[in-house]
């Protein structure tokens, strides 16, 4: 059924056991921790890709279905974004045939080193009527999530140095992420990235991705946020810099 032994099935399911309790606790985090170890040490990138972005998509399916104000109308604060995002999710497959394995590991070794560089040090600055900017950012995120399997990150440090506030958008950013893992599956399904086996390892692991989200927002409130976050985030930057350098 699967292309792998019962070692690496072990292996992934506790990774994405562990990468789903640190987005419970953190809000981020399944695709970030997962896809650099995944591509590292048990999976090919055109094989993580298809597996994170569906298991992330049926997660946002999963918190759709328990949200009992969601309204289509939600999308509209965020359209442009929204809008963007999906067509450069889809669009961006062309893309995938060029994309060798030195390129993604640049590309996601940058990508987690900004990340942990943002949490550490709290880089902050304010972006005035960020509206402008929608469709350039939201475009880099739909990229991303088909390219390397993470295209949240950048969108929410976006958002998050602006007037919005979380949670006055959380409906809206929820279904943005199922529409962006919508366009991505969209793409990967056109150009073959997209095989039987996936939809298999999706069913065996998303049990256990569940199963760790809901761990990690039941002990968020035992556990010290900050302390938390930098123990995080210097983990997410010796992650980039091993990525980019194969130092280990």
């Amino acid at each position: 059924m699967f292309d792998m032994t019962v070692e690496t099935i072990v292996w992934i399911s506790l990774i994405l056991l562990l990468s789903a309790t640190i987005k419970g606790i953190t809000g981020f985090g399944t695709a970030l921790f997962a896809v650099p170890i995944l591509t590292a040490f048990f999976l090919s990138p055109e094989a993580t890709r298809p597996l994170i972005v569906s298991l992330n998509l049926l997660l946002n399916i999963f918190i759709l279905v328990k949200e009992k104000n969601l309204t289509i109308k939600a999308l509209y604060p965020l359209r442009y974004l929204v809008i963007a995002g999906f067509i450069a999710a889809v669009l961006s497959g062309f893309l995938l045939e060029r994309m060798d394995l030195r390129t993604f590991q640049i590309i996601l070794g940058v990508l987690l080193i900004f990340t942990a560089i943002n949490k550490l040090f709290k880089v902050q600055f304010h972006i005035p009527k960020p509206e402008r900017f929608f469709v350039p950012v939201g475009a880099t995120g739909g990229i991303l999530n088909t390219l390397i399997g993470v295209g949240g990150i950048p969108v929410l440090i976006y958002l998050s140095n602006t007037d919005y506030k979380k949670a006055q958008f959380r409906l809206s950013l929820i279904l943005f992420f199922f529409i962006l893992n919508v366009g991505s599956i969209i793409s990967f399904t056109i150009h073959g990235s997209f095989e039987p086996n996936t939809l298999l390892q999706v069913l065996l692991f998303l049990p256990l991705v569940l199963i760790g989200g809901m761990i990690g927002m039941k002990i968020q409130s035992r556990i010290n946020e900050r302390i938390f976050q930098i123990v995080i985030a210097s983990l997410l930057l010796v992650m980039g810099v091993n990525t980019i350098f194969n130092l280990f």
